[in-house]
């Protein structure tokens, strides 16, 4: 056997052991290169309460004279700012002794939507996020409803533009309670005996109904967050006129209630 044919042998072992170490470091290359790649995190699940129990339901009943009659209010979106609106609602509800159930409304990304229910079945009802009813506004919690819509103020002379997160709350999120542990009726500071709602801090009473232009914080069951404001219960020019001169011309449209609003990221 000459030297070139003992050579072969030996240069042909020694190229298939390059080639399996170049195999190998490639495969732990492509290891390694998987390591440095960011992890996708799963999007969280939303947060959705279970329905409750409404406490004080009878007593709820009576004193927020609560109906068996849908409302059949207008509800129209009027805002034509991107990612902003402005909602009218009809709570006039049939007039100073309402005939007709509060204004039960839905936050969608197309608008506040009306949810065809009355007062009664509302108290066993989670598809409603705020009623209203002429000045009365509340949202579906504690006392006034099933689910756990909670709402938080912010600091005195807080803008609605200024608010770009939740994080913009002054205290705690808190969910509806105008009854004490007796079923005995807390109410708001307006002398008119109302329910001391959350939301009530919208307006102000001395002979009419003034905005306070309070801006509101309402986090919904499924974890979502809004900025709210309310911008009227008269007409716009009536409204103007009872906030400047604490009285109101007539008409004045009352129970046109707008809400100024938009989710917040």
């Amino acid at each position: 056997m000459s030297h070139t044919e003992e050579a072969l042998p030996k240069r042909a072992g020694q190229q298939g052991l390059w080639v399996l170490v170049a195999v190998g470091m490639s495969l732990a290359l492509l290891v390694s290169c998987g390591e440095d790649e960011p992890k996708v995190e799963p999007e969280p699940e939303p947060q959705v309460c279970e329905a409750s129990q409404v406490t004080c339901t009878e007593q709820t009943i009576d004193r927020l004279s609560l109906l068996s009659t849908v409302s059949t209010g207008e509800v129209r979106e009027e805002g034509t700012t991107a990612g902003e609106f402005h909602t009218f609602v009809d709570s006039r509800a049939g007039g100073l002794t309402p005939t007709m159930s509060y204004t039960y409304l839905r936050f969608t990304p197309t608008g506040l939507t009306q949810v065809q229910v009355h007062d009664q079945a509302a108290l066993a009802s989670t598809d409603w996020d705020i009623a209203v009813r002429r000045y009365t506004m509340r949202v579906n919690s504690g006392t006034s409803g099933p689910s756990c819509v909670a709402v938080a103020n912010t600091p005195e002379g807080t803008t609605f533009a200024s608010v770009t997160s939740k994080s913009a709350a002054a205290g705690e999120f808190k969910t509806e309670a105008w009854f004490d542990a007796s079923c005995t009726l807390i109410p708001d500071d307006s002398g008119l005996g109302g329910p001391a709602t959350l939301l009530g801090g919208f307006w102000t009473y001395q002979s009419c109904v003034e905005m306070t232009g309070r801006i509101f914080i309402v986090r919904l069951a499924d974890g979502r967050h809004v900025k709210l404001e309310v911008t009227g219960y008269y007409e716009p020019s009536a409204q103007q006129v009872c906030n400047e001169t604490h009285s109101v011309p007539q008409p004045s449209g009352s129970g046109s209630i707008r809400i100024k609003w938009a989710f917040l990221p």
